[in-house]
């Protein structure tokens, strides 16, 4: 995937070109779960770089002497949560290739790798990112594990994938029958 800056942003959810240093936040506050949801795309200092996150913060996170020391506990989307309350959810990295276009180069969700996965885990990490976007725009905290279920996965043809006619084998071609050429 190699799209212009503004074509990139696009899919990010941001209508305009971030300036360095700029930032274009989301945040949904669930009073009853007591959580919060923040999503932000940023551009870096040299604007050669941008970075886009999600995270929960839980307003009660578990005394720390309930957690492990190192890793937190786990939290509601199987990712750590910190002490402080913090649960990374998605940070990806976006970087300029050739020509004014920009790709996708680092992806992480929930602690999962995604870079080379399947085939277009750029285009469909831009598509969880909108996703969760578009549930932050209407006020709902995102499903992550249903976001993740439906969005990262690989849909190609060739791994398992649900394109085409399943089932179907090409037809074996013999090539003594070609062009008349049968053998008696």
């Amino acid at each position: 995937m190699r799209l212009e800056l503004v074509k990139l942003l696009e899919k990010l959810g941001v209508n305009h070109t971030l300036s360095p240093y700029e930032t274009h936040p989301w945040l949904v506050y669930d009073e009853d779960k007591g959580l919060s949801c923040s999503a932000e795309v940023r551009m870096g200092p040299s604007g050669e770089d941008i970075e886009t996150e999600i995270q929960f913060l839980h307003d009660n996170p578990k005394d720390e002497d309930d957690q492990d020391e190192d890793n937190g506990e786990e939290g509601e989307t199987g990712s750590l949560i910190s002490p402080d309350g913090r649960e990374q959810i998605l940070w990806m990295r976006c970087e300029p290739v050739i020509d004014n276009h920009w790709t996708v180069k680092l992806l992480r969700i929930k602690g999962k790798d995604y870079v080379g996965e399947f085939h277009e885990w750029e285009e469909k990490g831009c598509e969880f990112f909108l996703s969760c976007v578009e549930a932050l725009q209407m006020g709902e905290i995102p499903d992550i594990d249903m976001l993740i279920e439906d969005k990262m996965k690989d849909d190609s043809m060739w791994d398992g994938g649900r394109r085409g006619k399943i089932g179907r084998k090409s037809p074996k071609i013999k090539p003594a029958s070609l062009m008349g050429m049968k053998k008696p």
